[in-house]
């Protein structure tokens, strides 16, 4: 057996023990999700197990029901593949909220304004654009970072509303659509919108397109020599900068990837579901996809089970609150109940197996 065989294998063996233990705790994090809910539900004065299952009717019923489910999470997943990039490097992008609104902003106005043209033209311009105005925006804040010196935590934070009121501006004034009373943009063409695959599911095209976007962000932070300087510099970089990593260029290029992707997110809120861009478009898909990606630990094939996970949460929430008074913001507490649960499994962990080491002991004596 060679030496590049014997690594992979060893690679392959680490991830496939890695997977396990994401089912393992994820299982974990359910059950304790899925008694919450018992109890919230039945504190409502409603028969929990019948209206849990209406609620998993709704999301996973049927293929319609599934198409929906899935499509609802598409740009939820881009948004939390972009942070988690961001994560890996030491970076905390806590600007995506504020990103995927210039994304959306951007895909609206090139969808818009431009066109309409050759239908794939025309959607790889509005992606592109909502990219690279997504880009510069996190791009600039690790350049603070990475130049002056100045907290990303602040300065992405602030970013959110700079650029949210600033496309605000936008949509109820230069962009408006005098057609309609509320601030949107003008619809845009055909041309620059998906297709759907299962009518009146939402679910489009752009599932391929969320599919490339994952396979090419699990070989960037997984496989390739830019992925490795980015986990090395958010690590230990003290380490990296003695190997010879500019540890500077590292963060300034996560950040404009991890921008990127977060306003590519919000493209696809245009070009695949609303047609134009609102005031309330993002519908903190931003700060969700935050939250997936810590309590994913910023890796790919967590981040995504956990945002499927939390897909099928809040459809089952919605289906909750159709057959009941429950209302739907029970996935808001549940998510919470759950960012808890896994910040403090470590440690309930150890508490256990340290109880069931003294237990044992004494019964030996």
């Amino acid at each position: 057996m060679t030496n590049t065989t014997a690594v992979i294998i060893a690679q392959s063996k680490r991830a496939s023990a890695h997977t396990l233990r994401t089912i393992r705790n994820g299982a974990f994090v359910l059950i304790i999700a899925a008694l919450a809910a018992v109890v919230l539900i039945q504190v409502q004065g409603y028969a929990a197990l019948p209206t849990i299952g209406a609620g998993f009717e709704y999301s996973l019923g049927s293929p319609t029901a599934i198409a929906r489910t899935l499509a609802w999470g598409l740009p939820l997943v881009v948004a939390a593949l972009g942070v988690s990039l961001a994560f890996r490097s030491g970076m905390f992008n806590l600007g995506a909220e504020g990103q995927v609104y210039a994304g959306a902003m951007a895909a609206a106005i090139v969808g818009a304004y431009i066109g309409p043209v050759f239908s794939g033209l025309h959607l790889l311009l509005a992606t592109a654009a909502a990219a690279l105005v997504g880009g510069l925006i996190a791009g600039g804040l690790g350049w603070l970072r990475a130049k002056w010196n100045v907290d990303e935590v602040v300065s992405s934070l602030l970013s959110n509303y700079i650029v949210i009121l600033f496309c605000t501006y936008l949509v109820t004034g230069p962009l408006r659509d005098p057609s309609r009373q509320s601030g949107t943009t003008q619809r845009v063409f055909d041309t620059a919108m998906f297709t759907e695959i299962i009518p009146r599911t939402g679910l489009t095209w752009s599932i391929v397109l969320v599919v490339a976007v994952a396979g090419f962000v699990w070989w960037l932070s997984e496989r390739s020599v830019t992925g490795y300087r980015w986990r090395m510099t958010g690590s230990a970089p003290g380490f990296a900068a003695t190997s010879g990593i500019d540890t500077a260029r590292s963060q300034i290029r996560s950040m404009v990837v991890s921008g990127a992707f977060a306003a590519v997110a919000g493209s696809l809120l245009v070009t695949a579901s609303q047609g134009r861009y609102w005031t309330e478009i993002g519908s903190g898909i931003g700060w969700d996809a935050v939250l997936i990606a810590l309590v994913a630990r910023a890796k790919p094939i967590p981040t995504i089970i956990w945002v499927g996970i939390y897909s099928i949460m809040r459809s089952t929430a919605r289906g909750i609150e159709q057959v009941s008074t429950v209302p739907s913001e029970l996935s808001s507490v549940l998510i919470s109940i759950i960012i808890i649960v896994v910040a403090a499994r470590a440690g309930l962990f150890t508490r256990v197996a340290s109880l069931w080491a003294r237990l044992t002991a004494r019964k030996e004596r």
